[in-house]
């Protein structure tokens, strides 16, 4: 399945049939076609403030945790998770064989990168508050990711909902002039393909998703 994102302002009869062509029909493989009030700016979900990017970026990336329909916390990009009786410390197991759309493998590595961009001064973010509130963060191993809070903190656990970037790619850079902006990479059920300015971003489905279809 492909993904589109049309902006408000362009293509506006096109898109329009293309969505009641895709209400009539319901089918693997087909084209769905979602509108937008606005175009994206930057994809990089760290640095993602409008509607539109974090949507888009959604589809991407994920997190280590998520909500289920019934609002129950569940394993995204970790498969589980044990908390201590004090509440202090968080560990997760993360799922083996998750691999970024450029071939990569996903690691623990990369939690703690995310982690440490995000509260990074020079990362001009709006979403460190939570993660400042970490004592201690660590990947254990490969597949273990571990942190230490100093004193109870209620979102602890659905503060790691936030989306896991890649270290391999954005390690050593400056984020905020990343190409991935505009050309994202993650581990989500949806591959970025085309971005064309002010008319639409397309998306197609990522064949490798752990979750599958």
């Amino acid at each position: 399945m492909a993904l589109i994102v049309s902006c408000a302002g362009s293509d506006r009869d096109e898109g329009a049939v293309a969505v009641r062509q895709g209400q009539d029909v319901a089918a693997t493989g087909d084209i769905l076609v979602e509108g937008s009030i606005g175009d994206a700016s930057n994809l990089i979900p760290v640095l993602a403030t409008d509607n539109a990017s974090h949507s888009i970026s959604g589809l991407i990336f994920n997190g280590l945790v998520k909500y289920d329909r019934d609002l129950n916390v569940v394993g995204d990009l970790a498969e589980s998770w044990d908390i201590s009786k004090d509440g202090l410390v968080i560990t997760f197991h993360l799922r083996k064989g998750v691999r970024w759309h450029d071939g990569q493998p996903f690691t623990a590595e990369d939690v703690l990168f995310t982690y440490r961009l995000t509260i990074d001064p020079k990362t001009p973010t709006a979403y460190a508050g939570d993660f400042l509130k970490v004592k201690k963060a660590e990947a254990l191993d490969t597949h273990t990711f571990r942190v230490t809070y100093d004193k109870p903190f209620a979102p602890a656990l659905m503060s790691w909902g936030s989306s896991v970037m890649p270290k391999h790619l954005l390690e050593g850079t400056d984020v905020t002039k990343s190409p991935l902006a505009r050309h994202p990479i993650g581990t989500g059920p949806y591959r970025f393909k085309e971005w064309k300015t002010g008319q639409k971003i397309v998306l197609v489905y990522n064949p490798d998703y752990f979750e599958g279809r």
